[in-house]
């Protein structure tokens, strides 16, 4: 079977898996859900997967944004909300900060 991440069935009838362990009100599971919200692992996405690796741009809260964040919930197959998306912002700010003195 072909891994396809995504939300919707609109593939074409193509098979997918869907990554994500969904609850009945449609959130993640709670140990994905820490996984995903891990700055550590959002870390290692940036310097390998976002653009091929981007290791530069971890710690650089001047390059860090919204578009950025919602490319890493997509790519971990989850859809975010603003307030998501600007509390892990907020979260990582946070960490790289403390990781920098």
């Amino acid at each position: 079977m072909k891994n396809i991440k995504t939300f919707e069935s609109f593939l074409n009838g193509e098979k997918v898996e869907n990554l994500s362990k969904m609850d009945y009100a449609g959130e993640v599971d709670q140990k994905t859900k820490n996984d995903i919200l891990n700055v550590d692992n959002f870390n290692t996405w940036l310097s390998e997967d976002y653009y091929g690796g981007s290791a530069g741009l971890i710690g650089r809260i001047d390059k860090l944004s919204n578009s950025m964040i919602t490319s890493y919930f997509t790519d971990k197959g989850v859809e975010c909300n603003e307030r998501e998306i600007y509390d892990f912002i907020q979260k990582i700010r946070t960490e790289w900060l403390k990781n920098k003195n």
